[in-house]
């Protein structure tokens, strides 16, 4: 990113109300809640049938935010769901959005040390993520390790990375599809049905199921 530098406090938020918009924002046509409500339970359905999630699997949120996802897959579900994120904040109230037992919240780092420690999950989710952050092959590599051999990771993204940084938001030159394909096998790309957001957020999305092999 030359001379720019990588912004995360961007994700570092103060209420429930900022999370949200933080983590869908508000495009014409569709406020946050909009957005909120009709992607969340798309993406909960979708994901859920995809990916085959039982009330016996432990998915990986990668990047869970507050849990809507987390919560939504729970509760249609009944399964077990570790969130990652490296915003504090977002980290802090998942626990509380998410209201169930089956829910964990750890950091990147809590992650590391399970992977160490034998840890695995069944699957992964990254939605709206690998976009954002700072070094995206390290963090496709973190799922691709933590997901058992033969699991599936779920993820959305749009086509040209967008990173905070002081300069604005930018993009490295780093291709997230291909890159998600160098460590997964691709088995279906496909992008949001307009009917689950808004016709342009629909366009400009990018919607991978990728399985780690055996």
């Amino acid at each position: 990113m030359n001379s720019a530098n990588y912004r995360p406090d961007v994700f570092e938020v103060t209420s429930v109300e900022h999370a949200k918009a933080i983590i869908v924002t508000p495009v014409p046509g569709a406020s946050t809640e909009e957005r909120w409500v009709k992607e969340t339970e798309f993406l909960v359905s979708d994901i859920a049938n995809r990916l085959g999630i039982s009330s016996q699997s432990c998915v990986l949120d990668y990047g869970c935010g507050i849990g809507r996802i987390s919560k939504g897959l729970i509760e249609a579900t009944g399964c077990r769901v570790i969130g990652v994120d490296f915003s504090n904040s977002m980290r802090l109230m998942a626990p509380e959005y998410v209201l169930s037992g089956r829910f964990t919240a750890w950091s990147p780092e809590t992650l590391d040390t399970m992977f160490v420690k034998g840890f695995r999950v069944d699957a992964a989710i990254s939605i709206w993520v690998i976009q954002h952050v700072l070094n995206a092959t390290e963090v496709i590599a973190r799922i691709h390790r933590a997901i058992k051999p033969g699991g599936l990771h779920y993820s959305v993204n749009v086509p040209v990375r967008c990173v905070p940084t002081d300069a604005g938001w930018i993009s490295d030159g780093f291709d997230v599809r291909e890159g998600l394909r160098q460590v997964f096998a691709e088995e279906a790309f496909y992008q949001l049905p307009a009917q689950a957001t808004t016709p342009e957020v629909a366009a400009a999305s990018m919607v991978q199921v990728l399985r780690k092999s055996k």
